[in-house]
């Protein structure tokens, strides 16, 4: 998109026009959530638990990213795959994909669960809380904008 600049230089306007070849690139996005909801804990609870444990890192914007990735459509996405963060050699080669099965584990004390994490978080011994937790993780689901621009 051109971008017009004007400016004025000893009392005459100068317009430029800029036109870039280099786009911002745009926020990375996971694909949407094809799992069902986890319905084994209490999503609402869960919200309440991740903006206490969870929201200073982790974002649910795309494009958002803080010390930690953005989490929208995480539930049943491979670990590790969005282009726009820069994630730890452990959980880049891990192969996990995010569901309760490695969830669980993973909040509960992720350098444990994963040696080599860069997830700094205090680890979460219970295991409803954790189960609240993910299941709010699993209602985080939007589509992917689309864009009306020429390409």
């Amino acid at each position: 998109m051109p971008i017009n600049i004007k400016f004025r230089l000893s009392g005459m306007l100068i317009a430029v026009l800029l036109v870039s070849a280099c786009e911002k690139t745009p926020a990375d996005y996971r694909a949407p959530v094809t799992l069902p909801e986890y319905t084994q804990g209490n999503a609402d609870q869960g919200a309440i638990i991740y903006g206490d444990a969870c929201a200073q890192c982790h974002q649910l914007t795309p494009g958002l990213n803080k010390k930690g990735p953005q989490l929208m459509n995480i539930y049943g996405a491979s670990a590790a795959e969005l282009a726009d963060y820069d994630y730890s050699d452990a959980l880049s080669s891990s192969g996990w994909v995010w569901d309760a099965e490695t969830l669980d584990p993973y909040i509960a004390d992720a350098e444990k669960a994963m040696p080599g994490s860069k997830m700094l978080s205090d680890p979460m011994p219970d295991a409803n809380e954790r189960a609240d937790v993910i299941a709010y993780l699993s209602t985080l689901r939007a589509a992917a904008p689309v864009s009306t621009e020429d390409q």
